[in-house]
């Protein structure tokens, strides 16, 4: 944790030597020389501790374009210049921290890091006889078939006392993260995303 100048002055004055020629109190020449040095001291300690907020892209503000830049371009092809701070915060921790995996919790937590609540479904070949009656067939390409359940990330209907001409009726916004899942999905899979049914 940081010290305020006065902290560091005190700790400067404190570790003078011994003698009456080295006076502590805060009006003697001594002090009037120091103050500068703990001034310096002082906000190099508060740069430092800012500092470690930058080492996490999700906090990061001064650093964030130097993680952005050291990531490359977004293989989705997105517009940092027009996402909020949130999200390229949310994109440059989720593609800083991905590890790479083929299991639903590893697509369930790369959506959570970037703020989207998914669930998925997978499809297992029937076989007669672990049927019971009620249970739906499914075929041998389907199994390789898997769907994302998500929700719109917003919606809006037109309210006609707060509309104007030229609203639309019904306006969806869908999340990004479709990319990400196509882009990392294995390559014999199938993946189709079923919006509003989570």
């Amino acid at each position: 944790m940081s010290r305020s100048e006065d902290q560091v002055l005190d700790e400067l004055l404190s570790n003078l030597p011994p003698g009456w020629i080295w006076r502590r109190d805060r009006d003697s020449v001594i002090a009037a020389l120091l103050t500068p040095l703990a001034g310096g001291i002082a906000e190099v300690e508060a740069v430092a501790e800012a500092m470690l907020r930058e080492v996490d892209p999700r906090l990061a503000s001064v650093c964030l374009t130097d993680f952005e830049r050291v990531l490359g371009p977004d293989l989705c092809g997105r517009d940092r210049s027009a996402m909020s701070l949130g999200d390229r915060r949310q994109l440059a921790h989720q593609r800083w921290t991905a590890r790479g995996g083929a299991s639903r919790a590893y697509f369930i937590e790369l959506a959570a890091k970037r703020g989207v609540a998914i669930t998925i479904s997978e499809n297992r070949v029937t076989y007669a006889g672990e049927m019971v009656a009620g249970d739906e067939l499914v075929d041998w390409p389907q199994q390789f078939i898997w769907i994302v359940h998500l929700a719109f990330t917003e919606e809006s209907l037109f309210e006609a006392d707060e509309g104007q001409a030229g609203d639309r009726l019904y306006d969806l916004t869908i999340s990004d993260i479709d990319c990400d899942i196509r882009r990392l999905k294995p390559a014999h899979t199938q993946v189709v995303f079923d919006y509003g049914s989570l």
